[in-house]
């Protein structure tokens, strides 16, 4: 009956996130303390949005190169590449959630307590976001870009990091 009840839970719950947690988390990297850390907080303080970068003419192998892997990506019906970035009101990228044993064993030990609280973090979270949708044309170079921004996302956009080289003394 429990079990049940867990299930019904958690599957209500996951309608409240956008990006669900999908893939669990295997890399040996996600067990270092910078993914431990970036799991909890769902932040890669090491990338920071740069309006440079998202230029029509540029390559994906330039966006990858300053963003890291794309928060989703897909193939339109035209045969093109979308790739989406997320990135938090201070400038730093979104982290996905993913699936960890932790939050299995609480989702278990607390009878879905930790469930709901962990998707309303989640929601809360993602309310901040600004996505960028890049459309990349055949030749692999960015053809437009769509701003999104989420529903409490600061209206000029994600803070922008200045350079090492500008930054005052």
């Amino acid at each position: 009956m429990r079990a049940m009840r867990f299930a019904a839970l958690a599957a209500a719950l996951s309608a409240c996130a956008r990006f669900q947690p999908s893939t669990p988390a295997t890399s040996p990297s996600d067990y270092t303390l910078t993914g431990m850390t970036q799991s909890v907080t769902l932040k890669d303080s090491s990338v920071h949005y740069d309006p440079s970068v998202l230029k029509a003419g540029k390559t994906r192998d330039q966006v990858q190169a300053a963003f890291g892997e794309a928060n989703a990506s897909r193939t339109t019906d035209a045969g093109l590449v979308e790739d989406v970035y997320a990135f938090n009101p201070d400038g730093s990228k979104y982290v996905d959630p993913q699936i960890r044993p932790r939050n299995i064993a609480l989702g278990f030990f607390t009878m879905g307590t930790s469930v709901a609280v962990r998707q309303a973090r989640l929601h809360l979270a993602e309310e901040k976001l600004t996505l960028y949708h890049v459309l990349y044309a055949s030749d692999d170079t960015i053809q437009s870009v769509r701003e999104e921004k989420m529903a409490k996302a600061p209206d000029n956009g994600p803070a922008v990091q200045q350079p090492a080289a500008n930054a005052p003394q």
